[in-house]
């Protein structure tokens, strides 16, 4: 299931974007750790990246820091709590917090474009040490 998806996600665009979760830290909070490790997102990622390689499309893993907090159109800091689902600064911009979140990460995996196999941090691609032929 989660090759198919992954290939399908790589076949429907020329750049892929997402954040870079540190996912063995987000599975050490006894309340969520079922939910993370059932939905494989590690896994999931080294599919897109290795099929991105294969397809020759971009992925790009940003950091995911305030990418929530950050406004998409002004870049004003909104603090929110997890439960707050819409997004509201006073430059007007009113989102899904989602939608928010996802032209941030967006813009920053913009900025990095051309640095094919480096993350918007810096490092080096992990998960491409699987066979490709």
């Amino acid at each position: 299931m989660l090759v198919k998806l992954a290939r399908c996600v790589i076949q429907s665009a020329d750049l892929i974007a997402y954040e870079d979760l540190q996912v063995r830290n987000m599975v050490k909070n006894h309340k969520l750790a079922k939910s993370i490790s059932d939905a494989a997102w590690h896994q999931f990622r080294c599919w897109l990246e290795y099929f991105g390689n294969i397809y020759g499309k971009v992925t790009v893993a940003v950091a995911p820091q305030y990418t929530s907090i950050d406004c998409s159109s002004c870049g004003r800091q909104v603090k929110k709590t997890l439960s707050t689902r819409t997004h509201k600064c006073v430059c007007g911009s009113e989102l899904c917090m989602d939608e928010n979140t996802a032209l941030n990460i967006l813009a920053k995996s913009l900025r990095t474009v051309g640095h094919t196999g480096i993350y918007a941090w810096g490092q080096n691609d992990l998960c491409l040490d699987l066979e490709t032929s």
